[in-house]
């Protein structure tokens, strides 16, 4: 088998590089796995630790943009976290995502998954075969009613972590972030970001969580964040 050539490295990198799935769906995968890649080139010793720098760079710079546009888009599907199933119009939930495993109430036993295929996304169940669309975090049921998937928490580093429905938890972690964000303190960020995504609120659309804008905002009574829609909180 013939050794892979400095030109072949830099290839096999910068696809991974040019990976804007990757990017924007898992940031923290995408920039370890950049990062993975210059490292088994300086073992292999393709390109010495100044070069290794210099791709790192791009790298985090690639992240740190994903990340911030990311901040005021709307939470996908997290295969991590937890979710109430709920009608649209309000009532009872119906039952509860674990991860890609799906419950009815009040049943232990697991009655459908999480199957992604071709670009779509659909719950599939193992007795009846039915099959329900999923489009971002709506649930189409086989009668066409329409139900909506609420987090409830979310499995980080095998870890369960609560839901954040606590607006002083939320401001603090909020601040946290993005003092992390302003000095792309990787670590800290990492953690908070999941946290955010998973929480019952969001930033404000009318002042942005600007300090000279959100005193007099009339839409998050000055607090820079509101609810998120169909999310359970204090607020």
């Amino acid at each position: 088998m013939s050794t892979p050539s400095k030109a072949e490295w830099l290839a096999h990198w910068r696809r991974h590089l040019d990976d804007h799935e990757l990017r924007m769906s898992y940031p923290e995968a995408y920039r370890q796995g950049c990062l993975a890649i210059s490292k088994d080139m300086v073992d292999a010793e393709v390109i010495d630790q100044a070069q290794k720098f210099d791709l790192d760079e791009l790298a985090n710079a690639a992240y740190w943009h994903a990340v911030e546009t990311l901040i005021d888009c709307e939470p996908e599907f997290i295969s991590s976290a937890f979710y109430d199933l709920v009608p649209r119009g309000g009532g009872p939930r119906l039952g509860e995502l674990s991860g890609r495993t799906y419950y009815p109430e009040g049943s232990a036993n697991w009655a459908a998954q999480v199957i992604d295929e071709k670009g779509s996304r659909r719950l599939v169940f193992r007795i009846n075969s039915d099959v329900w669309p999923m489009d971002g975090l709506t649930v189409t049921t086989a009668d066409g009613s329409l139900y909506d998937l609420v987090i409830s928490g979310q499995r980080i580093n095998g870890r369960e972590y609560a839901n954040i429905e606590d607006p002083d938890a939320y401001r603090t972690l909020a601040d946290q972030a993005l003092i992390a964000l302003e000095n792309h303190d990787f670590e800290t960020y990492r953690r908070a970001r999941p946290l955010l995504l998973a929480a019952a609120f969001r930033k404000c659309s009318a002042c942005l969580d600007q300090f000279v804008m959100r005193e007099d905002c009339a839409v998050c009574d000055g607090r820079g964040f509101v609810a998120r829609d169909g999310a359970r909180s204090t607020v």
